[in-house]
């Protein structure tokens, strides 16, 4: 390769990875949307029972669904236009969000942001995999460190909005931000020559072939539930936390504390871990799986609040590195089809955001508190297992 093209193509990754990162802040910020402006949305529609859950469920939804369609994407159009549709996507489904004068129509609305989110995050941590390749690891830590800065921000900026506006002003200021990141994207990605680059390029056409191949090497099965549990471990945490808080020490605040220490533990993970990851990416995930259900235990039988909070930030330190590298890893040997081993990880992950809330509720008000929180301990050293076999198996896939 010549000097003139090394830098065409040097250019085109700089330019992918500013446009995937952009994307993914944010993305974080409408993320952000349920849990903050939640009691805003239920005094507005009158809300009661299971329908106050049913913004931040049906997002949730909408982005499970759009894992069936991201496969069928792969091959049939460039990468780069997928995040730009998306992100025109995303912008009307936030705006509608705001605008909608009932609450069905909200609904709907929800439905279509967590879609087009579905789009956004499985083709930013796609194109980073392909345009990063050997960094993909670390070049992935940044990229979730930026969507962890986003959540720990996205309270203040809507709450310096809302000094202003109401909620439907904070979704029409995120629809703006959006359509704008839309522009960026598409211009920044069609002006230093991306198309040479492969993250521009069409993948493979995804067959049926592609999906039975995958799941006949053992690694794969074992890194998707690597996956699975680890999320349903993090989740489970995120979604029950303040209740539990709440329920076992009368403390709500150091619940909803514990999110943000949460985040600003994961978000530092992520950058500090993100450039000596990449050494042996699967064995520090195995070690954050096991501190992780360490930590998180010690928090269950302190006995005390405060302690508990310090042991979500241990938590947060062992385990900000495991969809970076779930990610990363998943793709090994896949080179023009990260798009469907993205896909594989994330629908998993999905499915373990929608099944937490249900588990954690189901135990701890059917059995005990303490047993409910049992579960994400349980979960990460289920993680912990699933990885020691990935770790087994990786030579057998690289001799494939």
């Amino acid at each position: 390769m010549n000097e003139t093209v090394q830098h065409s193509s040097e250019r085109a990754a700089g330019a992918i990875t500013t446009a995937a990162f952009t994307t993914m802040f944010v993305y974080s910020l409408v993320v952000s949307l349920p849990s903050i402006l939640i009691n805003d949305v239920v005094e507005t529609f009158s809300l009661e029972g299971t329908d106050e859950g049913l913004m931040g469920a049906l997002t949730s939804f909408g982005f499970m669904l759009s894992i069936f369609f991201v496969v069928m994407v792969q091959g049939r159009a460039k990468k780069t236009t997928v995040l730009v549709i998306a992100l025109a996507a995303q912008a009307i489904a936030v705006f509608a969000c705001g605008f909608s004068p009932v609450f069905l129509l909200f609904c709907t609305a929800c439905v279509f942001v967590g879609f087009s989110g579905g789009f956004l995050d499985t083709f930013n941590n796609s194109v980073i995999v392909d345009v990063r390749e050997s960094e993909s690891t670390k070049y992935l830590g940044y990229l979730h460190g930026l969507f962890g800065v986003g959540s720990l921000l996205s309270p203040l900026i809507f709450m310096l909005i809302l000094r202003n506006t109401d909620w439907r002003g904070v979704h029409y200021v995120l629809a703006v931000a959006s359509a704008l990141v839309m522009l960026f994207v598409f211009i920044i990605t069609r002006k230093t020559g991306s198309t040479r680059n492969k993250a521009a390029a069409r993948e493979h056409l995804f067959t049926k072939s592609d999906l039975l191949a995958y799941m006949k090497i053992k690694r794969n099965i074992t890194l998707a539930m690597a996956g699975f549990f680890a999320m349903l471990t993090i989740a489970s945490v995120m979604v029950w936390i303040v209740r539990y808080m709440t329920l076992r020490y009368d403390a709500a605040e150091i619940g909803a504390l514990s999110i943000t220490v949460y985040w600003i533990c994961a978000t530092v993970n992520r950058f500090l871990l993100a450039p000596i990851i990449k050494r042996a990416p699967v064995k520090f995930f195995v070690l954050g799986a096991f501190f992780s259900g360490i930590s998180l235990l010690i928090g269950v039988v302190s006995g005390s609040s405060v302690v508990f909070c310090v042991c979500i930030g241990i938590f947060g330190l062992c385990s900000g590195h495991f969809i970076p590298v779930l990610v990363s890893e998943s793709a090994v040997g896949y080179d023009g089809r990260t798009t469907f081993t993205t896909s594989v990880i994330m629908f998993l992950m999905s499915l373990a955001r929608i099944a937490a809330p249900i588990m954690m509720a189901f135990l701890s008000t059917q059995i005990s508190l303490t047993i409910g929180m049992m579960l994400p301990i349980t979960t990460a050293i289920a993680a912990m297992i699933c990885g020691l076999f990935a770790i087994k198996s990786r030579k057998i896939v690289l001799d494939v």
